[in-house]
């Protein structure tokens, strides 16, 4: 047995763990304890790799990496948002939500590491049941409607990932035959040109609608806002790091067979024009939208979507710079949201409580006059994700910019109205954030779980513009091997 398979069972041992035993206190900690090994589980695995199923790249490895991180740090959170909040639901709920978060982190795993396009998708079908039950848990009205809207929405995506992916298995068959070869990416990838081209253009189009729908792109993208609303809040910030990005990631590399096929002369269409269409209308869905929220965690849903559709827009760009900063930017995005969700998170509890309902802007005004450690650093998380220097969102967002100049400058025109529409919709609410009038209320104790927060903005911004040589290799190679 390979070492990714141990990267990816221990999350679910722990889950079936923490799902038959510990109270609420005991379970954060253990979930947080179980987090730490993942953690460390996936650096270990840049040294050992894996084979066979799960064949994992140095792509997925990073992204492996930043998952178990996210992971990490929505755990510790998790533990301060569990004591204050533990009388809302019985402890056997509580059990049932701390094997969730780790269902979760271990599905994205097997997602993120599958060199099998059948688990790729059992992945997914795991990750989705697992958050529809984590979404609902409150069993509040509005959560119930959020999770049903996620299990319908979710299980047309994953209904059309599943006939995409039996399309491209028989598009293989006459380059590689019936069995598990004819699963594998690696495998695929190599015979990408002697694919049937019309079977994987029709794969294709079922498999962007369907991943697409797990990476919140539109048009079935009306799941998030609401699960970010509504679920418990730390398990919401994991989602925003992790489930996506095994999306978008597998979107890329079915791109990539597709790409190949009609460069070596085959039948398929270009994927440009498809992933073109899905990214510029997910930009303007959210642009458009941003206006009409008054909850900041449904805000931030839709900005979800947006920087989803930028990567979309990236990918459908083409070239192995266009992919590198669509690559740069999933990076960048995954550490930044999730510390944004946390900062809402401690702003929240420093406002009374961390449940759903308390993360209304009204209800966060004048933040700095509570904490001004809290309050700033959730300005400047808001101010990042608007891309402006020196938001490391930046540098990703000027090379996706430039390329498009470069290589199909007419689309440049409506990425940048949306990319701006978009920075202006957030932008607008830092200003009541930090100099609303001072509600009546004493100073709190930002806590240490800011400092998680501070660790998030100073990746985020030390990533971009400190890159490290061996991480621009790493994205420059995957770039290039996925064109």
């Amino acid at each position: 047995m390979s070492f990714a398979w141990i990267v990816i069972a221990w999350p679910f041992l722990a889950a079936l763990v923490l799902g038959l035993a510990g109270g609420p206190r005991a379970g954060a900690i253990g979930n947080a304890v179980a987090c730490a090994v993942s953690f460390a589980l996936s650096l270990a695995l840049f040294a050992y790799g894996g084979d066979g199923l799960v064949a994992t790249d140095a792509l997925a490895r990073l992204f492996g990496t930043v998952s178990g991180f996210v992971g990490l740090t929505a755990s510790l959170v998790n533990i301060s948002y569990v004591m204050g909040d533990a009388a809302r639901m019985p402890v056997r709920r509580w059990r049932l939500y701390h094997a969730l978060f780790q269902i979760v982190l271990g599905a994205s795993l097997l997602g993120l590491y599958a060199d099998n396009i059948g688990l790729l998708w059992a992945a997914m079908e795991g990750g989705t049941i697992a958050m529809t039950l984590g979404v609902s848990l409150y069993r509040s009205p509005t959560g119930l409607e959020a999770a049903w809207k996620y299990f319908i929405l979710g299980g047309v995506g994953i209904g059309l990932a599943l006939f995409g992916t039996m399309l491209v298995y028989l598009a293989a068959q006459p380059a590689l035959g019936p069995g598990l070869r004819a699963m594998s990416f690696a495998a695929l990838a190599g015979q990408a040109a002697h694919m049937d081209g019309a079977l994987l253009t029709l794969a294709f189009l079922f498999i962007l609608f369907g991943y697409g729908t797990k990476a919140a792109l539109v048009p079935l993208h009306g799941w998030l806002p609401d699960a970010y609303a509504e679920g418990p809040a730390p398990l919401t910030t994991a989602l925003s790091g992790l489930l996506i990005n095994v999306a978008l990631l597998a979107i890329l590399r079915f791109r990539h067979l597709m790409q190949a096929n009609a460069a070596a002369g085959g039948s398929a269409m270009h994927p440009g024009p498809f992933l073109l269409t899905l990214g510029v209308a997910s930009l303007f869905l959210a642009a458009f939208s941003f206006s009409r929220r008054r909850d900041a965690r449904r805000f931030f849903g839709f900005s979800s979507i947006e920087q989803s559709g930028l990567v979309a827009f990236a990918f459908g760009i083409g070239g192995p710079v266009a992919l590198f900063g669509g690559l740069l930017h999933m990076l960048l995005h995954s550490l930044l949201k999730p510390g944004l969700f946390l900062a809402l998170i401690r702003a929240a509890q420093l406002r009374g409580a961390a449940a759903p309902g308390f993360y209304a802007f009204s209800h966060l005004r004048g933040l700095p006059h509570v904490n001004k450690y809290a309050g700033w650093l959730l300005a400047l998380c808001i101010f990042a994700l608007a891309g402006l220097p020196p938001s490391g969102l930046f540098a990703s967002e000027f090379i996706i910019v430039s390329q498009t100049i470069q290589i199909n400058p007419w689309m440049s025109l409506p990425l940048g109205l949306g990319m701006l529409l978009c920075a202006v919709a957030i932008l607008r609410q830092i200003g009541p954030l930090l100099f609303a009038p001072a509600p009546r209320e004493t100073y709190r104790k930002a806590g240490w779980e800011a400092h998680l927060v501070t660790l998030h903005l100073l990746l985020v911004f030390a990533l971009a513009f400190l890159t490290p040589p061996a991480l621009v290799r790493l994205l420059g190679q995957a770039a290039g091997a996925l064109q």
